[in-house]
């Protein structure tokens, strides 16, 4: 007897199949609706100041740490949970190749990144945002409870350069979507599920203005009778932060009374000299109103001379004559 079932027996399976096909879709779909129907999720990422006082000129790279959290109630027991955190660019935009930038004054810009690594090798994505990299994947179970609470390190690190300006920076980050659901698995290219928008979140740096100096002897060798000028120099080099106005002076030395009645010492005897900012020695540099020498920072050295001149004077005794004068940048 022929096994083979009639036309209407097998449009019957058929049926079947296609029946228990939808069920078992439905069963797959409905499961998220359920546990997100009863359930009360939040996320929060921290707000971090990663300084006040940092300085372009020394700071280079500076790393600090915030934390995300996320949390549900009302969850379905022994079931795996994921959270996909995207975080786009901020307020302070990237350069389009995976850089995140905070935004400070007049336009300025300074690179800043987030991390999912300590490391700080592998950045944050975003599922929209492919040039950040990929959204990390945080998978939890309340076991046989009905809440997970999930606490995790958020990597942060920004970049200076000599040249960045100094100022407030900062880029803040609102209506992120961070989806949720069960079993994503992987977060790469999610972009369905439940989202949890958290609060406003920023980071933020303030740069300040800074100078550094420094100077080389000047040396006015071996001299027998002072009955005529003379010469010397040094070359002295400055760093100002970029557009920080500064001014130099110079002090009066250990026994001067004035920018070129200076005097160089050996025992109880002195030798008469003075420093000028021109090659024709006809402008002191001082301490005070028009004998100080100023410039505008660039972020790089910018070079100064220093033109030493001891006049013609009555010789003291031989001796090895010295003198010590203090530079001071004011900006």
């Amino acid at each position: 007897m022929s096994s083979t079932p009639s036309a209407a027996k097998v449009r019957g399976l058929r049926l079947m199949a296609l029946a228990g096909l939808l069920i078992a879709a439905f069963a797959w779909f409905g499961a998220p609706s359920s546990a997100r129907a009863a359930a009360s999720c939040t996320a929060s990422v921290s707000s971090v100041n990663l300084g006040s006082t940092l300085s372009p000129l020394t700071a280079g790279t500076v790393d600090a740490t915030a934390n995300l959290n996320f949390s549900c109630t009302g969850l379905g027991s022994f079931l795996s949970y994921s959270l996909c955190p995207n975080l786009d660019a901020g307020s302070g935009g990237s350069n389009g190749s995976g850089l995140r930038y905070m935004a400070g004054p007049g336009g300025a810009t300074m690179g800043f990144q987030i991390y999912q690594d300590a490391g700080r090798t592998q950045s944050w994505g975003s599922s929209s945002l492919l040039a950040f990299g990929a959204v990390p994947t945080i998978t939890a179970s309340p076991g046989a409870g009905t809440s997970i609470n999930v606490n995790q390190t958020v990597y942060l690190r920004l970049t200076t350069t000599t040249t960045t300006v100094p100022g407030a920076y900062s880029t803040s980050f609102t209506g992120q979507n961070f989806f949720w659901g069960l079993n994503l698995l992987s977060c790469a290219g999610v972009t369905v599920g439940y989202a949890v928008v958290p609060a406003t979140f920023t980071f933020s740096a303030t740069l300040i203005p800074d100078c550094t100096i420094s100077t080389g002897n000047i040396n006015f060798g071996n001299a027998g009778v002072l009955a005529a000028d003379k010469d010397a120099q040094s070359a002295m080099s400055v760093t100002c932060t970029k557009d920080t106005p500064y001014a130099i002076g110079l002090d009066n030395g250990q026994q001067g009374t004035s920018a070129t009645a200076r005097r160089m010492k050996a025992g109880a005897q002195y030798v008469t000299y003075g420093i000028y900012k021109d090659e024709p020695r006809s402008s002191p540099w001082g301490s005070s109103g028009g004998q100080t020498v100023g410039g505008t920072g660039t972020g790089g050295a910018q070079p100064q001379t220093l033109y030493g001149r001891v006049p013609a004077q009555t010789t003291p005794a031989p001796g090895t004559y010295g003198d010590q004068v203090v530079a001071t940048v004011t900006y």
